[in-house]
């Protein structure tokens, strides 16, 4: 009698070889997403620091009164404003801020500026949740 097919044993082996491969292949996956979400974060900070640099830069020398300035808005002022890009989700994502580390919306954190001897310092506010507090 001649029985065509696997046994037992060549099945598990096989299923055993597949999870390791599988188990790799996941592994990589999810450490390519966490550092894109970390070079995405670092890039939003960067942007971040930009964009009060722009606001502080435009306040203190701006010849018109088309700007009410303060050292201390919000992260969806600087947005609103035009000074810095939304990257949210959805029909707002021009007027939305999400952190990438966990895409919860931080457009309203608090931030400050302080501008002293020509350089610009930038700090949080009251940090809560997902704000960023390092800028």
């Amino acid at each position: 009698m001649n029985n065509k097919g696997f046994t037992l044993i060549e099945l598990i082996v096989t299923i055993v070889i597949l999870s390791v491969v599988m188990s790799i292949g996941a592994y990589s996956i999810i450490s390519i997403v966490n550092s894109t979400r970390e070079q995405n974060y670092n890039s939003l900070i960067k942007n971040i620091k930009t964009a009060v640099e722009n606001y502080a830069i435009e306040c203190r020398y701006a010849q018109n009164d088309s700007i009410t300035c303060s050292n201390q808005l919000t992260l969806g002022d600087l947005v609103n404003g035009g000074y810095l890009s939304g990257n949210g989700k959805g029909n707002d994502k021009k007027y939305t801020l999400v952190n990438p580390l966990d895409n919860k919306q931080i457009a309203n954190c608090t931030i400050k500026y302080t501008y002293v001897s020509g350089k610009i310092t930038v700090s949080a506010v009251n940090p809560s949740g997902s704000c960023p507090t390092v800028y």
